[in-house]
């Protein structure tokens, strides 16, 4: 599977951002927003494991799509250095 330039720790802290509630069942990543229906379930990510590109654009379609975020700012967001974000 293809990983991606982006942490999952990146990811995390950007559905942290837009208030997305975060649980863990079995080893698995539960984001959900509740006013808005969405949910993201993923693998057992390691904090400073990379995502894998499928799991980096469906999250982008998906928050584009909910109207939670645009794509741009999405992309914006996780090109940014630690230190700018």
């Amino acid at each position: 599977m293809k990983t991606s330039s982006v942490g999952f720790d990146q990811l995390r802290r950007l559905l942290l951002d837009l208030h997305f509630a975060e649980s863990r069942k079995d080893d698995y990543w539960c984001f959900e927003h509740p006013e808005s229906g969405t949910v993201f379930v993923f693998r057992p990510y390691a904090l400073d494991d990379k995502v894998t590109v499928q799991d980096l654009a469906a999250t982008r379609t998906h928050l584009e799509w909910r109207g939670l975020l645009p794509a741009n700012a999405f992309d914006d967001f996780l090109t940014k250095t630690p230190a700018e974000a």
